[in-house]
């Protein structure tokens, strides 16, 4: 008698360890879907992909807000500008011009992409 519940006792146990294992296979898969999804919602270009002209008008507002700031700094006198913001300006000045030219080549793979799909649906709507 004792035998047969021993038996019947670790039956269930590895059912139950089994039904646990793939628990957490699931809450694994499930983990996994999630991540992979928060990543490419968050990736820049699919931003900007599914966005562009709010990220344009961004864009230019915030180059328009930086280069005001620097017109409006720019009218003090060289005698109090000390050598760190000469050199902070410099690195500023470094950075818009990356920026400015990410931005242009993400806006010109765009619009290429976007031509591309024009012309494939053209071909298409021929046929």
């Amino acid at each position: 008698m004792s035998d047969a519940k021993l038996s019947n006792l670790e039956k269930k146990k590895k059912e139950l360890e089994t039904e646990l294992a793939n628990i957490q296979s699931d809450l694994d898969r499930s983990f996994d879907d999630v991540r992979e999804g928060v990543s490419s919602n968050m990736d820049p270009k699919n931003i900007i992909r599914r966005y562009p002209l709010p990220i344009v008008g961004a864009s230019v507002l915030l180059g328009f807000f930086l280069g005001r700031d620097r017109k409006n700094s720019s009218g003090l006198s060289s005698n109090t500008q000390s050598g760190s913001s000469v050199t902070n300006s410099g690195i500023s000045r470094e950075i818009k011009k990356v920026l400015a030219k990410k931005g242009l080549s993400l806006l010109l793979d765009y619009l290429d992409e976007k031509i591309a799909e024009l012309k494939h649906k053209d071909t298409s709507d021929r046929n």
